[in-house]
């Protein structure tokens, strides 16, 4: 008999699979009769099903979707381009069929994504982007779970990614309830935000009557209202749609991974002007022509559409998020974005999608950058008043 696969297999108990998959569903906030599509690696198999049991004992049917790393390697080593660039009508069908949609971290192993063919990849995030759209106007939930490989490819212990993740999603919900709403209630009435640091960012954008975002582990009926229908487990920050066309200065993220390979990319500093990235001032001191290639080529994929009238225009490097990261049981980055932007007292601004947070543009790209956590905050009023809500990393207000 053949030895089970070691991603079949999970180091996280039971106990805890369990209260993770309450935080789950309690995140996503489902009512009786309605549905969900879990959509899942291989590895995360029992985690999924502790969460479609929660669903269950709500009411709340599921069907949850699994892809393995075995699949995932020789599709994209084998299949031609072309058909990666299909919109699957499965999956189409089941994102307009369910009432809301789970995305478990996969795959098991992130370096079978970084040997996949650039141009496959562009292929495939065009095909799935309407798929994209429809989840993303239905309550979703992206959930972390950890694995060695992953780890790995990481460069961190594997108990330090595990500690992050599942802690950062046990974390204290009320506190973070709390903090969110101090840090949400500083932030109404804002024009502009400064944010600065010790290691160079200095970057103005502005907010003015933009809808503030709390991602407390929680979708609650008045956040859905005014279309605000996601979140992210690890929870933890407020985050808004900045203007779009308007802000400048320099941002600097210690470590990101590439969107697309999952390669790290150590030392990025990012140039705006006027809310869009400058591409040519951009560098970073590690993989930095993985960088500009996921951008250029998410640009690319945007100007095609564009042509085509799907989208009403290319906002691939317009500025698209500024978020404020509250979840204190994440305390260092690892180049795994999930976490690292919940970080207590860092700040994360992203390029590219932002409808969903209230912003105007449309992409195929949404890439957050991550500082330090010893960011400086300075919020200024419409009447020109000034606040400084967090200094070196600590919250003021």
């Amino acid at each position: 008999m053949s030895e089970v696969p070691g991603f079949l297999l999970t180091d996280i108990d039971d106990d805890t699979l369990s209260r993770m998959a309450k935080a789950v569903v309690r995140c996503m906030n489902m009512r009786k009769g309605e549905a969900v599509w879990i959509r899942s690696g291989l590895h995360t198999w029992r985690f999924a099903e502790h969460i479609r049991y929660e669903l269950l004992m709500q009411g709340v049917t599921s069907v949850a979707t699994f892809t393995s790393d075995w699949f995932v390697e020789r599709a994209y080593r084998d299949v031609p381009k072309e058909f990666f660039a299909l919109t699957p009508k499965e999956e189409k069908g089941l994102a307009e069929a369910v009432d809301g949609a789970i995305s478990i971290e996969r795959p098991w192993d992130p370096a079978v994504m970084a040997r996949a063919p650039r141009e496959k990849l562009d292929a495939r995030t065009a095909g799935f982007f309407p798929i994209r759209e429809i989840i993303l106007s239905k309550k979703w939930c992206y959930v972390g779970y950890p694995s060695e490989p992953m780890a790995r490819s990481l460069g961190v212990p594997y108990p330090d990614l595990k500690r992050l993740i599942v802690d950062g999603i046990l974390y204290d919900q009320e506190k973070l309830a709390s903090d969110c709403e101090r840090v949400a209630r500083a932030l109404r009435g804002a024009d502009w935000v400064h944010i600065t640091d010790e290691f160079g960012t200095d970057l103005e954008l502005r907010i003015t009557g933009r809808r503030i975002n709390k991602d407390d582990a929680f979708i609650s009926d008045e956040d859905v209202a005014r279309g605000d229908t996601g979140s992210n487990l690890p929870a933890g920050e407020v985050f808004i749609a900045p203007i779009e066309v308007e802000g400048s200065g320099v941002l600097y993220c210690p470590l990101t991974r590439d969107r697309y390979t999952m390669r790290l990319i150590k030392g990025v500093r990012l140039t705006f002007e006027g809310g869009r990235l400058v591409l040519d001032k951009c560098t970073a001191e590690e993989n930095e022509d993985d960088l500009k290639r996921t951008i250029e080529g998410c640009i690319k994929i945007d100007e095609e559409k564009a042509r085509k009238g799907e989208i009403p225009e290319v906002r691939t490097i317009n500025v698209a998020e500024l978020g404020i990261g509250l979840n204190m049981a994440i305390d260092k980055a690892i180049g795994y974005i999930l976490t690292d932007e919940k970080i207590g007292g860092s700040i994360h601004v992203a390029i590219g999608s932002n409808k969903t947070y209230g912003g105007t543009s449309v992409s195929c790209l949404h890439w957050d950058f991550v500082t330090a956590p010893r960011a400086t905050v300075e919020v200024i009023y419409m009447d020109g008043s000034s606040k400084v809500i967090m200094e070196e990393g600590k919250l003021l207000v």
